[in-house]
């Protein structure tokens, strides 16, 4: 390469004006370096700070935070160096900046470090690791009940992530049944994610498994929709067995049945109950009337205030059973539902049981009916006519009823003195061989002869 040279008065005229490679001038650079501002200094260093702890280089994070950079500080976009690193499940870089001062309870758009910890997967730091960063946070005064803008919890993030050590080290520290903004507890967001062996865990804790959430959807409606077979077999086993449990321990005997009978009572019937919620496809509603101690006569005539009250909170649940027992009443009462006997059969004092429980049953149902038309009467179209004679029909009705009661409880009173007058039949007493006379059919004929013979000596 050739460079121009300019002029130059000196030169003769022979002088062609170009000079060789090596008879170019030489140019110096003269390197000038700028002073950084302290902002600029700031900015650099929190940069190095934000790689170190990204790359878990520990020695630099500790080199760093020596020369006086705020623990706390922003590094970018919201992030502390505590955050940081407790997301990407480093526990030793996590325990010196505990050490050093970072808040164990700073948060990143609503949530804390702990929900951090917890939510860190298994593919960016082991479980095990993970649990020692969050019993380090716990242990420096992280709040395990905290929650962030969904009201979320420590226990959902590590349920959702399938941290079961974590789970299991959180849930004692939690509350175990908190509810999210969608009604969603821990055990929902485990079968979210399909994490079968936290679900399972949490099964064994007790969780609730049967409460609906805002959108109606149980978790085992939330497993079938995903077809997560082995949590749908879980669960299907489960609510059979609550259900089981609870029908068990409300289901009496004839001898509790008769004695609350005894003392003016009428029994629940509440396995009438379960069977009716079961074709409403309100199975989970069970062990909530089982707690209220809710009767056959007290559900069949329920209106939707008092379902609110007695803790049926959701629309459509109210719905359904409303629907239901509206469906009931409509169908008219029958006297074969009563028990019946056919003739020339034996009938033994089990048979007398089961006539008077039956009985007693379907007074309550007829006592229900009557309470349902007297509560939603006034929202039907009717007349003024009509409803007073509505009203009439129904106190006949009721008359008919408390007779049927006074009839009920004096064959009680019989039965009471047949079972003392019958003794077993293998029972052998001083008596068992004498025969006894039939007086009372001897003093009857004996009065009907001298009635018919004074009769007839008059005429």
């Amino acid at each position: 390469m050739s460079y121009i040279r300019g002029p130059d008065l000196s030169d003769s005229d022979d002088d062609d004006g170009y000079v060789s490679y090596s008879q170019a001038p030489k140019f110096t650079y003269k390197q000038v370096i700028k002073e950084l501002t302290p902002e600029e200094k700031l900015n650099q260093k929190k940069h190095q700070l934000y790689n170190a702890i990204c790359t878990g280089k520990v020695d630099t994070v500790t080199q760093i935070i020596d020369e006086g950079l705020n623990v706390n500080i922003n590094l970018q976009s919201n992030w502390t160096p505590l955050l940081l690193a407790v997301s990407v499940g480093n526990a030793q870089l996590s325990e010196l900046l505990l050490k050093t001062g970072a808040d164990s309870n700073s948060t990143r758009d609503g949530c804390t470090a702990l929900m951090m910890a917890c939510s860190c997967p298994k593919e960016t730091s082991p479980y095990s690791e993970s649990l020692k960063v969050i019993k380090n946070l716990v242990g420096k005064g992280a709040n395990v009940k905290a929650t962030n803008r969904k009201r979320m919890t420590a226990l959902m993030f590590a349920a959702d992530t399938g941290n079961l050590p974590a789970v299991k080290y959180l849930l004692p520290l939690s509350d175990k049944n908190a509810e999210d903004n969608q009604r969603w507890t821990a055990l929902f967001w485990a079968v979210n994610n399909n994490e079968v062996d936290v679900f399972k865990y949490l099964l064994e804790e007790d969780l609730e498994f049967t409460t609906p959430d805002v959108r109606g959807n149980t978790p085992l409606d939330i497993a079938k929709s995903n077809d997560f077979t082995e949590i749908v077999d879980l669960l299907s086993n489960e609510e059979n067995d609550e259900i089981f449990h609870v029908m068990d321990a409300n289901v009496l005997s004839f001898e509790e049945m008769f004695a609350l009978a005894r003392e003016g009572e009428q029994p629940a019937f509440f396995v009438d109950i379960c069977d009716m919620l079961c074709g409403m496809k309100s199975e989970s509603m069970i062990k909530t009337f089982a707690d209220k101690n809710i009767t056959l006569k007290q559900f069949l005539s329920t209106s939707d205030e008092e379902l609110k009250e007695m803790g049926v909170t959701m629309p459509y649940q109210r719905y359904r059973i409303l629907g239901g027992i509206h469906k009931f009443h409509k169908y008219p009462y029958h006297p074969k539902s009563l028990h019946v006997v056919p003739l020339n059969e034996t009938y033994s004092n089990i048979d007398v049981g089961i006539q008077i429980l039956s009985a007693i049953k379907q007074i309550s149902v007829m006592e229900a009916g009557l309470n349902y038309i007297m509560k939603h009467c006034d929202m039907e179209d009717i007349t003024q006519e009509e409803l007073v004679s509505m009203r009439k029909n129904t106190d006949s009705i009721k008359k008919k009823i408390r007779l049927c009661s006074r009839v009920a409880k004096k064959l009680h009173e019989k039965i009471k003195i047949w079972d003392k007058q019958i003794g077993p039949t293998d029972l052998i007493t001083k008596d068992s061989k004498k025969y006894r006379w039939p007086w009372r059919k001897i003093v009857f004929s004996l009065t009907i002869i001298t009635i018919v013979t004074i009769f007839k000596t008059r005429k």
